[in-house]
């Protein structure tokens, strides 16, 4: 199953947002209803009961939870690469989907994008500034990303090694 979708404006953004939401708050009511404490643990951890929000199929639930968080933070990054370069339509490779997080339709713009509880989680803001660094045919380049510790001296520090990177932190999801 091909994850791409391609963006053209705001709207399509606001859909997608809501479906994850609904979809997330929907599923997860039902999991909580299939039992508690050490029954519960079991079934997150052994068995196939998370669901993708968005290509809606069973998924592990973790892997859920990791990929609705990098999900809202592509379409983030969409929205902020919208309207910074508003005569561009983007396509988001969602999921294991091979390829940049974001790229323009002329692959101009490129982007990678994720959600962790820091940006130095396993090297993440590391690997992928010098992921988009290393296409020197991209006119822009971007790292978007989440954390909720923000690490700010690691992330300046990144910064100033990859100064032609725009790296952008988001506040919130």
């Amino acid at each position: 199953m091909k994850k791409q979708i391609e963006f053209r404006n705001q709207e399509q953004i606001d859909s997608l947002r809501q479906q994850i939401v609904e979809t997330t708050n929907s599923k997860l009511g039902e999991l909580l209803q299939a039992g508690d404490g050490i029954d519960f643990l079991k079934k997150i951890k052994f068995e196939e009961c998370g669901f993708d929000p968005l290509f809606n199929h069973s998924t592990n639930f973790i892997e859920q939870v990791n990929q609705t968080f990098t999900y809202l933070t592509c379409l983030a990054a969409v929205e902020i690469l919208l309207t910074k370069h508003p005569s561009h339509s983007f396509i988001v490779n969602f999921g294991t989907e091979s390829g940049y997080d974001v790229i323009s339709e002329d692959e101009s713009i490129i982007c990678e994008c994720f959600a962790s509880t820091s940006p130095d989680s396993n090297r993440k803001l590391l690997l992928d500034t010098s992921k988009v660094n290393s296409n020197t045919l991209a006119a822009f380049r971007y790292v978007v990303y989440y954390a909720k510790n923000p690490k700010v001296k690691h992330v300046e520090n990144i910064r100033s090694k990859y100064n032609n990177i725009n790296i952008i932190t988001l506040q919130k999801l």
